[in-house]
């Protein structure tokens, strides 16, 4: 059997230490690649090709989501697993809608994410098992909302009750509720921390 390569981002010293030490369980062979930024992480993709990137999404210098769009954009074919303490009712979505392989929260057993390396290896997707499977036909590209659903998100994601849009927009309430319906059926968010982290997305 080949051996495979594994891209490791991730600025945690002793996830490298415990992820090749996991692998070793793996039902494949791999030959594990780190690094702790997006720079490095973007040098070794130009340099040689990888079988699967472990991507944390929390990196300090650099939004992780944006970086693996940037990875997918270059490099679409790309196996992306995301691997971090990001909160998982909210970022599981996200990384699947932007074109992630699969998802893995830093809380649970390091025996998850190499059963996560193993299914996307197979060609297979993993997530967690509440979130719903992307219609086939679903777009990793950023929604597109209309000028009057980025005002609407906008105000949203501060907290704003839908009373206090149509105040400060000049538009009936049941405008506001029209555009809230569309907003989050355009962008796939459930509540209202979704729908800040889709617009914090929005503004990159």
């Amino acid at each position: 059997m080949p051996i495979l390569s594994l891209l490791l981002v991730d600025d945690h010293p002793l996830v490298e230490v415990a992820l090749e030490a996991a692998l070793q369980k793996s039902a494949y062979p791999w030959q594990l690649t780190s690094v702790a930024d997006d720079v490095h992480a973007m040098r070794c993709l130009t340099e040689r090709d990888f079988n699967l990137v472990i991507l944390d999404i929390g990196l300090p210098q650099v939004d992780g989501l944006q970086l693996m769009k940037r990875m997918l954009r270059h490099y679409p074919a790309l196996n992306i697993v995301i691997y971090t303490a990001q909160e998982e009712d909210v970022y599981a979505r996200l990384a699947q809608n932007s074109g992630a392989c699969g998802f893995v929260s830093k809380g649970q057993p390091m025996a998850r994410l190499i059963a996560a390396v193993d299914a996307v290896s197979q060609g297979e997707r993993f997530f967690p098992q509440w979130l719903p499977h992307p219609f086939p036909t679903e777009s990793h590209e950023q929604p597109v909302l209309t000028p009057k659903e980025l005002q609407v998100i906008g105000l949203l994601a501060q907290g704003l009750s839908n009373l206090q849009i149509a105040q400060m927009l000049t538009i009936s309430n049941k405008t506001v509720s029209t555009h809230k319906n569309s907003i989050l059926r355009k962008t796939g968010a459930n509540n209202l921390l979704e729908l800040a982290a889709v617009y914090k997305e929005l503004q990159q």
